[in-house]
């Protein structure tokens, strides 16, 4: 297979990665200068591995299963429209395991790299392919936005009162607007009936993406429950939308620093102290690290290795 025709679009120069991962790490450090390594590495020895577990296997069996569930939906709807057999439940939920594991352990686009490809050599067209990636994303952006109108339901006052509450809320908004004037267009309507994955599947894509969203959010309190830290639901749900507002495009290699500075800052706005929140932070990537180590990355190389064999 040449790899210079990437299906996954454009390729990112791995100097501008590392330049992006340099900067990063440049930012993560200047704002921890005066944080206290010895009370975050005391927050972390002191955690409750019962707490530990139970976050590992929400996100292994809730998070990732519900996102199974999700793609295997849109897969089977493709497939029917270009009489394509459907890849099986067992492969799907193979190549969610992979790229969750390249994305969390590596780089964010190589997991797409890797389910396109595996995708690609079970039959499917270059173009199903991307029409089932643009369908996850629209459940899954959907997905979160319920999640967000449920915390504005829940706690208006904590959400809108902080300025990351107000600055997520906003962009949110504007995404919503611009998609409603997007779809106001006839010619983007005749578009979508051509070419977008049928309604009910789409509905149901976004129920699982639902689901995937509250687990994650359940990892998220879980984590903090581990690290002894009692985080009301508001702080809670905003740091599942800052963490994937923040982590929206592939920043730094596994999002380090990322994902924990967005954590941090959505504590802050409870009074959670930097180093307690920055433990929940690294509990939470440990949650999803631990379980990917011992199964995606064996899907990982049993999806990566038939493809490099062959190429």
């Amino acid at each position: 297979m040449n790899r210079t025709n990437s299906p996954s679009g454009a390729r990112i120069h791995p100097a501008v990665r590392w330049t992006i991962a340099a900067a990063g790490a440049g930012v993560l450090a200047y704002c921890a200068r005066h944080l206290d390594s010895h009370a975050v590495w005391r927050s972390i020895c002191g955690i409750d591995p019962a707490y530990g577990l139970a976050a590992a296997l929400v996100m292994i069996v809730a998070k990732v299963g519900a996102k199974v569930m999700r793609s295997h939906r849109l897969q089977e709807d493709a497939c029917a429209r270009v009489g394509v057999v459907a890849p099986p439940l067992s492969m799907t939920a193979r190549l969610l395991a992979a790229s969750h594991a390249a994305g969390q352990l590596a780089w964010g686009p190589l997991g797409f790299t890797v389910r396109t490809f595996a995708l690609r050599e079970h039959g499917l067209p270059i173009a199903t392919i991307a029409r089932i990636h643009v369908a996850e994303r629209i459940a899954e952006a959907l997905g979160i936005a319920t999640i967000a109108a449920i915390a504005l339901a829940i706690e208006p006052g904590a959400i809108l009162g902080s300025l990351v509450g107000k600055l997520l809320i906003s962009v949110l908004a504007a995404v919503v607007l611009v998609a409603l004037a997007a779809l106001l267009s006839r010619r983007v309507r005749a578009r979508l009936a051509a070419r977008a994955l049928g309604g009910r599947a789409l509905v149901q894509a976004t129920g699982w993406a639902f689901a995937s969203s509250v687990a994650d959010a359940c990892v998220i309190a879980l984590a903090a429950r581990g690290m002894h830290v009692e985080a009301g639901i508001a702080p809670i749900l905003l740091a599942f939308l800052a963490v994937n507002g923040a982590c929206a495009l592939p920043m730094t290699p596994a999002q380090l620093g990322v994902q924990e500075s967005a954590i941090v800052v959505a504590f802050a706005t409870a009074g959670i102290a930097a180093p307690a929140a920055l433990a929940c932070a690294l509990a939470y990537r440990a949650a999803h690290v631990v379980p990917l180590l011992a199964v995606g990355v064996p899907s990982l190389i049993a999806t990566w290795a038939p493809q490099r064999s062959a190429s």
